[in-house]
């Protein structure tokens, strides 16, 4: 009998209580081996020269030899001036890997004490990385593309007059999946982008700046696919009004696959997303799909690299200062 995924010895070294027991000097060393690929060599974060340092012990960082900038592992990375050890790093970036639907900054201060936001910033740091280092390479070959619903939600009154109330932050996320060939299952790529509706105009503009030319483009019957051009593209509908799927397997699986994990986050974990860091969650779920066929290693060495090569985060970085997004993120053609 197989195993199932992530059942191999490989992840039981990264339990919690392996964690538990690592020194924080060995929490740190291995946080620098995952950021740079090497436990012997290190990357000055400032003129890029990779060696094996000078060591400054007491401090727990590295002078580099070339242009004497002496350096941490956090050193412009969206942990940098970080309060906590290196071990409740580590073991707070496990746990958001292993949560394939998110994990709670609430259930975080439980587990580890400390203040609430202390944990709810952490979290939103790695979120707000994944949306800064999505990669910019066009999807192709068979892409799916659709649109769910997010956000907006009129609370129940017991007066039908306030149900009347429009839903202003109610907005649309249009997620774009590229099919895997070959004999892997599922879907490769994703790219989602938030808009206020799904609506012709910014169908359009995403899909000439996301999707290379020639490549065949899955749909449900919304009017706003409509304007995808016919003559760069091969354009398939399902009909979600009378099927799920065509008698030629036509369909929009990956996609709902993706706003199932996405309205399972919102529902049992987060409870509420906000339009103004919408996006940030949205590729929170779309790095969990894009890691979901490697070991628990692998996982943990592309969340510390993807997070830490991300930089300083311009709207997280003091942020119980006050330092704060000002506008959501919102794509408009």
């Amino acid at each position: 009998m197989g195993k199932a995924l992530g059942h191999n010895s490989k992840s039981t070294r990264w339990n919690l209580l392996a964690l538990g027991r690592l020194s924080e000097e060995e929490a740190r060393l291995r946080l620098a081996e995952f950021r740079w690929g090497s436990s012997t060599e290190q990357v000055c974060p400032d003129c890029g020269q990779v060696d094996s340092h000078y060591v400054r012990r007491a401090r727990k960082q590295w002078e580099c030899k070339g242009c004497r900038f002496t350096f941490s592992v956090t050193t412009r990375t969206p942990l940098a001036y970080h309060k906590i050890d290196h071990r409740h790093i580590l073991v707070a970036l496990r746990l958001f890997e292993a949560h394939a639907k998110g994990e709670a900054a609430l259930v975080m201060q439980r587990l580890f004490g400390g203040d609430y936001r202390t944990w709810f910033t952490l979290l939103h740091k790695i979120r707000d990385a994944f949306t800064r280092t999505v990669p910019l390479q066009k999807l192709s070959g068979l892409v799916e593309i659709d649109a769910g619903y997010f956000s907006g939600a009129i609370r129940s009154m017991r007066k039908r007059r306030y149900k009347k109330k429009s839903r202003q932050n109610r907005r649309a996320a249009i997620v774009m999946r590229e099919k895997n060939d070959g004999k892997k299952e599922g879907a490769g790529r994703t790219v989602t982008i938030i808009c206020r509706s799904e609506n012709p105009k910014d169908i359009a503009a995403l899909i000439t700046m996301w999707v290379e030319p020639g490549s065949t483009i899955r749909t449900d019957d919304h009017p706003a696919y409509r304007s995808i051009p016919r003559i760069l593209y091969k354009h398939e509908v399902v009909n979600h009004k009378v099927e799920f799927s065509s008698d030629t397997g036509v369909n929009e699986n990956q996609c709902e696959s993706f706003f199932s994990r996405m309205r399972r986050s919102q529902t049992g974990i987060y409870h509420r997303i906000t339009r103004h860091y919408m996006i940030d969650y949205a590729n929170e779920m779309v790095w969990h799909e894009e890691v979901r066929h490697m070991d628990t290693e692998a996982r943990m060495r592309n969340l510390v690299r993807r997070v830490f090569n991300a930089g300083r985060s311009p709207d997280w970085s003091g942020y119980s200062h006050g330092h704060r997004r000002q506008k959501e993120l919102l794509f408009a053609a």
